[in-house]
């Protein structure tokens, strides 16, 4: 395969600290950091990071939503709770090295991403 997607759903510094969030959705969550955990010299990261990606093997963002879904969907009205106090993002990450896939949103994915006011980022990594 020429590339390879994958999606994230990130809730970014927020008032909630990123266990704490886990805690409260029930969502393990792919990776978490506190602000300043990485490197507390230089506050990295700067701002609290919690973080759920797709982990497919596929070019279909369909796919990837669709494993994401259940999960997320479980605790919207909660997500959209704690993303009041910092930001809510969906990146749609393409890793190719020749041409782009097309990228479609699915219906939901954007009903999602509306309801807990996140935004849709798409990253083409080189």
């Amino acid at each position: 395969m020429d590339h390879i997607i994958k999606v994230c759903f990130v809730l970014i510094g927020t008032e909630m600290l990123p266990a704490e969030i886990s805690q409260k959705t029930g969502i393990s969550p792919s990776r978490e950091f506190r602000r300043g955990e990485r490197n507390a010299a230089k506050d990295l990261p700067r701002q609290n990071i919690w973080a759920l990606d797709s982990d497919l093997e596929s070019d279909e963002v369909l796919e990837h939503w669709n494993k994401l879904k259940p999960v997320l969907n479980g605790a919207r009205d909660t997500i959209r709770e704690i993303a009041k106090s910092g930001a809510a993002k969906f990146t749609v990450v393409i890793e190719s090295q020749h041409r782009l896939p097309s990228i479609i949103i699915p219906s939901s994915m954007a009903e999602f991403a509306g309801f807990v006011n996140a935004v849709i980022d798409i990253d083409h990594l080189q």
